[in-house]
């Protein structure tokens, strides 16, 4: 009830009072601390917060504009809540370059390297035709089952649960749609980059720790517009992931060519992971739909010239009638040949081995 108020009293303070602008991105602490259960999830969203009947949280299922706000939560599975941790707003038309006031990946640190002794960290970034909802009883549920139980108590596993669900037909929408959440993206990535460049934090705490993150479907051209618009502002990339994973690519084909939006990633990331099925429907769609061959179904233009730092996958004969059923488009969570394959890269890190 105490959160709760306190958050309603902060969101009409927003409405009636006249904002002092102070940094580009305005945060709000509700709770950081998080209850040490292996059935509570980290999850973050862009999507507008809703205060139901008996005080507990969601958010709204429709299809949201650019929010220029992110709300980090976490998820119970035991008792289907959600805990409100904080609420960061970009007051800026810009994505953020300034130093937070608070920063949350400081307390995500403290808590799982620190407390629990956690040094991998897993970002999953979900695609198009979710609702909330969907995102968080079935796909944070399946990832859970798929991978959590195995992982949970070696690694933290985070959902980015943005808003761009819409209907199948609509799916034409879906690169434009995917712009909003770039910017909303940029704070998290802000954040990120924040905490990893700041050295004199990583002179007196232990800096081994591996954070990946994985894009899927229309995700692909969420981060790719990000990646340009960040490239437009002249902001630089720091080195912030040990794995980028690329699933259900729509990214062009030549996207990790000179001068593309993907061929200086090796100066975000070590490893960059593309995998590739040419019986991905829902890539097909979209080529038809936009004239234009995706990435994730016909792979790279010249695959021989892909940057070091890229290693490519095709999984075309992994892909069975199961995977099928959801348009070949689902594979990371339902078929059991890729999330062993996943699940090897994932033991690879905690057990400190590179692997191709």
């Amino acid at each position: 009830m105490h959160n709760t108020l306190k958050l309603l009293t902060f969101i009409l303070a927003s409405i009636i009072l006249p904002t002092q602008v102070i940094a580009q991105i305005e945060t709000t602490i509700f709770e950081v601390g998080k209850k040490d259960d292996k059935n509570v999830v980290s999850f973050f969203t862009n999507r507008v917060i809703e205060v139901n009947a008996d005080n507990s949280y969601t958010f709204k299922n429709s299809s949201t504009q650019q929010t220029n706000t992110l709300y980090f939560c976490n998820y119970n599975y035991d008792n289907d809540s959600i805990g409100l941790n904080l609420r960061a707003v970009n007051l800026s038309d810009t994505y953020p370059t300034e130093k937070l006031k608070h920063n949350i990946m400081y307390d995500i640190y403290e808590y799982n390297r620190m407390q629990k002794g956690i040094k991998n960290f897993y970002i999953v970034v979900g695609g198009y035709g979710k609702t909330f909802d969907k995102q968080i009883h079935e796909y944070m549920h399946r990832l859970k089952t798929n991978y959590g139980d195995s992982l949970f108590h070696q690694a933290s596993i985070t959902v980015f649960a943005w808003g761009t669900e819409d209907k199948v037909y609509k799916y034409y929408n879906a690169l434009r749609v995917s712009k909003r959440g770039a910017a909303d993206f940029a704070i998290f990535q802000h954040m990120l980059d924040e905490f990893m460049g700041d050295t004199e934090f990583w002179e007196v705490h232990p800096k081994d720790i591996n954070i990946s993150i994985l894009f899927s479907s229309m995700a692909n051209e969420m981060f790719r517009s990000y990646i340009l618009e960040r490239e437009k502002q002249n902001i630089p990339l720091v080195k912030t992931y040990n794995g980028i994973i690329f699933v259900g690519s729509v990214a062009p084909r030549n996207v990790f060519e000179e001068g593309k939006a993907f061929h200086n990633l090796g100066e975000m990331t070590d490893t960059v992971r593309l995998v590739v099925n040419s019986k991905d429907i829902l890539l097909k769609m979209s080529s038809l739909a936009h004239l234009k061959n995706r990435i994730g179904n016909k792979g790279p233009k010249n695959p021989e010239e892909l940057p070091d730092f890229v290693k490519m996958s095709n999984i075309k004969a992994l892909i069975t009638k199961e995977d099928m059923k959801r348009m070949g488009h689902d594979y990371v969570l339902t078929n059991p040949v890729v999330q062993d394959a996943l699940l090897e890269m994932a033991e690879n890190n905690i057990s400190g081995k590179k692997s191709d």
